[in-house]
């Protein structure tokens, strides 16, 4: 939720900042996105030398510290910076918690489901984060920020309570391992001796410089990279629709007052809806956000019950996830030319709206089918393998969403902007299903998946 905030109520934060430049209006998106790029680097490596534990309780207290910092920014470069380390602290659960449910699930079936609510939640967050902001904001940016407060007060009693209290401190086996040893008074460092760390790594010498480094070797590996490239593309149109559906949306009239440069031009679709009821034209996105889960849990009975029948497809490991990508590439970029093509004055703002439908089904069943797939193939390491994927996506994004978001819609309208992102959403479709035909052949060769084999920990 915390991503997308300031998108609702983005005309209240630029007359309180006095934003005049149309390039900036983005920034607060994108800086946040830019912290996601650096915080995987740092904590999902962290999380597998020292444990999930810290790892989760030093991010969210990195967020909650710049989220006040936000409330109360003097001027809008302090706010920037503040919203770049608020990104910072709220990358871990983007990249750990894949690494958390590997350590509490060895059965691949809670282990998705639990994948599955975790993406319905980073799904899903993001989309009322503009509703948020636009019903509480439109006078005073600030409140935003009160309410979203007042959210992560609520979850700090959670997050230090509720994992002592149903599990345990820490999940993270080397490190639980490694903790009850005596060869060391640092129980941190503890964790990490020489005997310990082949025990569980065989073949790789690690030290925490590589360690850190695991996210970009990482990118090296075709079914990390290609899973990366698919998503990337994916999770920039989604970011790229905050700053799109206020120009659909909202119109012309009511996107940055300040500016006398011309945003919309003729074929961009307006219908001059306020900020909070133009937020809620995410609720269709949501909506297919749930069904996706339905989807995914519908998919993951039938492939159960296949395997108890002992059908041979189900026995390969491709299709435990991958056919529900193979569905959801198609349908987001259906939602594009939906978009595209039904956004216009004449038609009225519920048809566009609904091609939410279909994205929310689409970017969900894609990222939980990828996401899933390389957990499961990269067990241990998968915080990293997730982190990979964290990191490509949102460098792009941070990249893009200032400098090609306005200027695209502006130049080609909103149709033909929409049809060039739907045609290039369809050259990837093939990507999971060139992994169903030859991701064993990649996994056999992956100097990670194999070591997780040979030691038992796939």
């Amino acid at each position: 939720m915390g991503s997308s905030l300031p998108s609702g109520a983005a005309e209240s934060l630029q007359n309180a900042f006095d934003v005049t430049s149309t390039l900036q209006t983005p920034l607060p998106v994108s800086v946040f996105l830019t912290g996601y790029i650096l915080g995987p680097l740092v904590f999902a490596p962290m999380s597998e030398f020292y444990g999930r534990q810290i790892v989760f309780l030093t991010s969210f207290a990195l967020y909650t510290i710049f989220m006040l910092g936000c409330t109360f920014a003097p001027n809008w470069p302090a706010f920037l910076v503040f919203r770049f380390f608020m990104g910072c602290g709220a990358a871990a659960p983007q990249t750990v918690s894949g690494g958390l449910f590997a350590d509490l699930y060895a059965d691949l079936v809670p282990r998705g489901r639990a994948m599955t609510l975790l993406g319905l939640t980073s799904n899903v967050g993001p989309l009322i984060g503009p509703i948020l902001s636009g019903f509480t904001s439109e006078q005073d940016w600030r409140w935003q920020f009160y309410v979203a407060l007042i959210l992560v007060g609520v979850n700090w009693p959670l997050l230090l309570v509720v994992p002592a209290a149903l599990i345990r401190e820490e999940t993270f086996q080397p490190a639980i391992k490694a903790r009850s040893t005596a060869q060391s008074k640092n129980p941190l460092i503890r964790a990490f001796t020489s005997s310990n760390i082949k025990s569980v790594y065989p073949g790789l010498h690690l030290s925490l410089s590589q360690t850190l480094l695991r996210p970009l070797h990482l990118l090296s590996e075709p079914l990390v990279f290609f899973t990366d490239l698919f998503i990337l593309y994916q999770y920039i149109i989604f970011f790229l629709y905050f700053d799109v559906y206020p120009i659909v949306f909202k119109g012309q009239s009511q996107c940055l007052k300040h500016t006398k440069s011309k945003i919309l031009t003729p074929k961009a679709g307006t219908y001059n809806l306020p900020d909070g009821e133009s937020a809620l034209m995410f609720l269709p996105t949501a909506v297919g956000a749930v069904i996706a889960i339905f989807i995914f849990l519908w998919w993951d009975h039938y492939h159960s019950r296949a395997v108890r029948q002992g059908k041979t497809w189900s026995k390969r490991e491709e299709y435990r996830r991958l056919p529900l990508a193979c569905l959801g590439g198609p349908l987001f970029a259906l939602s594009q030319f939906w978009l595209g093509w039904t956004a216009r004055p004449d038609i009225h703002w519920i048809i566009p709206a609904l091609s939410g439908i279909p994205l929310g089904i689409g970017i969900d069943l894609t990222f939980l089918a990828l996401q899933n797939y390389l957990t499961d193939a990269y067990g241990l390491y998968s915080a990293s393998a997730l982190a990979s994927s964290v990191i490509t996506r949102n460098v792009l994004a941070a990249v893009l969403l200032p400098t090609a978001s306005i200027p695209l819609y502006r130049n080609l309208g909103t149709d033909w902007a929409c049809t060039l992102l739907g045609c290039l959403c369809l050259l990837l479709t093939p990507i999971p299903f060139a992994f169903i035909s030859w991701g064993p052949k990649l996994r056999a060769k992956s100097q990670f998946c194999q070591s997780l084999a040979n030691s038992g920990h796939a």
